[in-house]
């Protein structure tokens, strides 16, 4: 289990003007939603301060709910999103990685995919809460990325988005829950087929193979992710929050399966070889220069 000591619960009476590092918090009144949006200028990936800034964003959700004040900031759905240009999220942080593997760092790595994997399990289980998650998809989403929106209730995604997981671009696979999560959406199969291939999928692929739940055009998903809330009101909120429940109920997502998956994976990757070495850190530095253009 992960340390919480790096995790800031804000405080809930200064809601919905909570500071973080790379997170910037919104709420929208008229879908009674909780944006969490990836700042422009943060990381394009997880870094270890990133994915702490999302669970400080989840327990002061949870200590909101607590204290009282929901009846003041009503919320039935919390959103993922990403205010960077052509990119939700780029995944797991791989110069981390390259690092914690040449200086055989093995606890420093399964820190890290331990904070990981806290939070993937916790947006599994809708933060423990009563709302419905989505992922909102724009630009590519790979790795971690991935594997996040794969752990919201819904994903509503843009027709071309980019969907996949490289890992086993340098003989790994993705530990942080992809497995597990794209086995609950379309079964062991196709997930062995989308993992082991390292293919990278556009939205409507994703679509067409029942992985994500709704398309959008390009340059139109808040406003297809805000139609999408308001389709139905509150009855339609409700329909979707019990559905979302007992698919938990159908295909629970375990703590200890998670773990499992992420310390097999650290294991693989602490074996990892001078060459697949390298190319993890070419495709670090692409990212770097991706997010510079």
């Amino acid at each position: 289990m992960a340390s919480t000591a790096n995790i800031t619960t804000q405080c809930p009476e200064a809601f919905p003007d909570w500071r973080y590092d790379h997170i910037e918090v919104e709420y929208d009144r008229e879908t009674a939603s909780v944006w969490m949006n990836y700042k422009a200028d943060s990381p394009p990936c997880y870094t270890l301060q990133t994915l702490e800034d999302m669970l400080g964003v989840r327990n002061s959700l949870q200590a909101l709910f607590a204290s009282g004040r929901i009846k003041d900031w009503p919320i039935k759905y919390f959103v993922m999103a990403s205010k960077k240009r052509n990119v939700f999220s780029l995944g797991g942080d791989l110069q981390t990685f390259a690092s914690c593997i040449r200086q055989r760092q093995i606890n420093r790595l399964l820190y890290y995919a331990h904070v990981c994997i806290e939070l993937i399990h916790s947006l599994s289980k809708g933060l423990d809460l009563p709302i419905v998650t989505v992922a909102a998809v724009h630009g590519q989403c790979l790795g971690g990325g991935f594997e996040a929106a794969l752990a919201s209730d819904y994903i509503i995604a843009e027709e071309n988005a980019k969907f996949g997981v490289p890992e086993v671009s340098f003989n790994s696979f993705p530990g942080m829950g992809a497995v597990t999560l794209l086995a609950r959406r379309v079964g062991g199969a196709l997930t062995e087929r989308i993992v082991s291939g390292g293919a990278v999928y556009s939205g409507k692929d994703m679509y067409d193979l029942d992985a994500i739940d709704v398309l959008t055009p390009e340059g139109e998903l808040r406003n297809g992710v805000r139609s999408w809330m308001l389709q139905g009101g509150d009855d339609r909120w409700r329909k979707r929050r019990a559905i979302t429940q007992a698919r938990l109920r159908s295909f629970p997502v375990t703590r200890v399966e998670l773990d499992r998956i992420t310390e097999l994976w650290a294991e693989c990757a602490s074996r990892i070889g001078e060459s697949d070495l390298r190319h993890m850190e070419r495709l670090s530095n692409a990212q770097k220069r991706l997010i510079a253009k």
